[in-house]
C-alpha cells in the first residue's frame, strides 16, 4: 500500500466524468465524511482546529485543506463506493451535502440564539456585559468549590483561599487572594480574582452569608 492509497484510500478506480465536481459534504465535514470514506488525510483538520497558531495561520490552513477535500472529495468516495449506480452515488453525496449545510447553520443559530438570550439580561454596555460574563463563571466557581472547604473558627482567610483555590487548576493563590487566568500564547493571562475576608468575631461561613467575598475584574 503506498501513502496515495493509505492517506485517501485510492484504488486505482477512475472517477466517471458525470460525477466529477465538488463535494460540499467533504468541503463542510472534512474529517467526519472523511472517516466514513477512509481518506484519512481528512484527519488533519482534527489538529489544525485544536492548536492555536500565530496570526490564525491553523485556520487559514484549514480552509485550505476544506477546499483541497471538496475539489477530491468525490474520487476519494469513489473508490470506497465505485460499485454504486451513477444515480445512487451522487444521491449519497448529496444527503451528506444537505447533512454538513443544515449542522452549518443550525448549529450556529443555536449558538447565536442563546448568545442573544444572554445579551438581553445583560447590561448594554460591553464592558458590563463581560463583568457579567466574569460574574457568572465566579458565581460557578464558589458554588463548586465552597462545598469542599472547610470552614470553621480557626481557619484563616488565607486557609480558606488556599483550599478553595487548590481545586482549580487555572488558578494561583496569593494570601487571601484567588486568581484565575487563561492561557494565550503560553502567556497567564489573568481574568478575573476572588478574595476571601473573614470576620474576626464570626467563623467565616458562606452558607450564612458572614464571610465576605470581593470579586474583580481584569479587562
Amino acid at each position: 500500500m503506498d501513502w496515495k492509497e493509505f492517506l485517501t484510500g485510492y484504488k486505482g478506480k477512475d472517477l466517471p466524468d458525470e460525477l466529477k465536481g465538488f463535494n460540499w459534504g467533504a468541503f463542510l465535514l472534512t474529517f467526519v465524511w472523511g472517516i466514513k470514506h477512509r481518506a484519512w488525510i481528512t484527519l488533519l483538520g482534527i489538529p489544525l482546529l485544536i492548536v492555536q497558531l500565530p496570526l490564525g495561520l491553523n485556520l487559514i490552513l484549514f480552509t485550505i485543506l476544506q477546499f483541497y477535500c471538496g475539489f477530491k472529495g468525490n474520487m476519494w468516495a469513489y473508490q470506497q463506493d465505485w460499485w454504486m449506480p451513477v444515480k445512487d452515488f451522487r444521491m449519497t453525496q448529496i444527503r451528506w451535502a444537505a447533512a454538513a449545510i443544515c449542522l452549518n447553520i443550525i448549529i450556529p443559530v443555536i449558538l447565536l440564539t442563546l448568545t442573544m438570550q444572554f445579551i438581553k439580561k445583560s447590561p448594554d454596555n460591553p464592558k458590563n456585559f463581560i463583568l457579567n460574563t466574569q460574574c457568572a463563571i465566579a458565581s460557578s466557581n464558589l458554588k463548586y468549590g465552597m462545598k469542599n472547604v472547610s470552614i470553621n473558627s480557626s481557619v484563616t482567610s488565607n486557609d480558606i483561599a488556599a483550599n478553595f483555590g487548590k481545586q482549580f487548576k487555572n488558578s494561583v493563590v496569593n494570601e487571601d487572594n484567588v486568581e484565575f487566568f487563561v492561557k494565550k500564547y503560553n502567556q497567564k493571562i489573568d481574568i478575573y480574582y476572588i478574595t476571601f475576608i473573614k470576620d474576626s468575631k464570626n467563623p467565616c461561613k458562606f452558607e450564612t452569608k458572614n464571610c465576605i467575598i470581593n470579586s474583580g475584574f481584569i479587562l
